[in-house]
């Protein structure tokens, strides 16, 4: 019986769930709404419940299921699977999940951040898949990322590295959600993108993008200014094209920091594709040390949604694998 691995990508909005084997196979992929207003309890037992769900689905016995992994937004504990503090799910702080998963599905569970575990899907079996060394960012509502050295994540002394969005960029930038002041997440983000698109409206209400939103500022979203850019519209491109410059001065500090083999771009901002990479390259090339910069792919990411279930599946089979061995570096029993 082939063993198969359950990854579930826990968010704000959507829970998603796959199970897939140890070759990479996608068996079944299911998601449902997180309703995490209902509060921590109801969601948990929504996750169990799509655990359970994708597995009728795909008509995978249980005991074929050798191990289950979880990605969580926020601060996570990942030696004890707790979620310390997530801003994406209310009332969410010092939650012992993992042990509450467990206890329901009776399987070796394994947690970690989401844009963690969204990176190690991304170097399992999407853009990074050829490289030991790679960082990934995630761009979206905010901006997340995951630094993979040695072909292993980069966890810190407390399993907080690799928040990529909060690195300060512009000192006196915009106020980040964090409460610092020009994070990149305050430059680079979906939603810093459309904020800097309802002030180009604002400022000239004749560009596409203004008549693409019909001249309502609060229509405007990353989308739309990627597609007034796409239209040749200049206002659009160049908030595009300041967009990669700030995204190119991180990259550089990163490639002069880590030296990695690939950087890697995803979320739904990494769907403006080469409209933005050039420009991420152009000042990430201008800024990174020669020997360093040289050899670097910057590329965008291949998985999209689904990279999360694929590094919660990976880190699965890896502590499943552990265990098998008796390893006394398992993260949960």
């Amino acid at each position: 019986m082939t063993p198969v691995y359950l990854g579930i990508d826990l968010g704000g909005s959507n829970i998603t769930a796959a199970l897939i084997t140890s070759s990479g196979k996608l068996l079944r992929l299911e998601k449902i709404k997180t309703h995490s207003h209902e509060g921590v309890r109801k969601t948990i037992a929504r996750v169990v419940d799509l655990a359970r769900l994708v597995q009728v689905a795909a008509s995978v016995p249980s005991r074929q299921v050798k191990a289950v992994g979880i990605g969580v937004p926020g601060v996570i504990s990942c030696k004890s699977g707790v979620v310390r503090f997530s801003p994406n799910l209310p009332g969410w702080k010092n939650v012992p999940l993992a042990a509450k998963i467990k206890a329901a599905l009776k399987k070796p569970i394994v947690m970690d951040n989401d844009a963690n575990v969204a990176a190690y899907g991304e170097k399992w079996m999407g853009a990074g898949k050829k490289y030991n060394h790679v960082v990934v960012y995630t761009l979206g509502t905010g901006v997340g990322g995951g630094v993979i050295v040695d072909s292993k994540l980069l966890h810190g002394y407390s399993d907080g590295a690799g928040e990529l969005g909060h690195m300060t960029i512009l000192p006196e930038g915009p106020r980040c959600n964090c409460g610092n002041r020009g994070c990149l997440e305050a430059l680079v983000s979906g939603t810093a993108i459309a904020r800097e698109g309802r002030r180009a409206v604002k400022e000239h209400p004749k560009s596409a993008l203004a008549r693409l939103c019909e001249g309502r500022a609060d229509l405007v979203t990353s989308k739309l200014v990627f597609q007034a850019a796409s239209a040749g519209d200049v206002t659009a491109k160049n908030i595009v094209a300041q967009t990669g410059r700030f995204l190119g001065i991180a990259v550089a500090n990163i490639i002069n920091l880590l030296n990695p083999e690939a950087v890697i771009i995803g979320g739904g901002v990494s769907k403006a594709g080469e409209d933005l990479l050039k420009h991420v390259r152009r000042e990430a090339g201008r800024r990174s040390m020669d020997d360093l910069g040289k050899g670097v792919k910057i590329v965008a990411a291949k998985l999209e949604d689904r990279a999360g279930v694929f590094g919660a599946a990976r880190l699965a089979m890896q502590n499943s694998h552990y265990q098998a061995e008796g390893g006394r570096k398992r993260r949960h029993e």
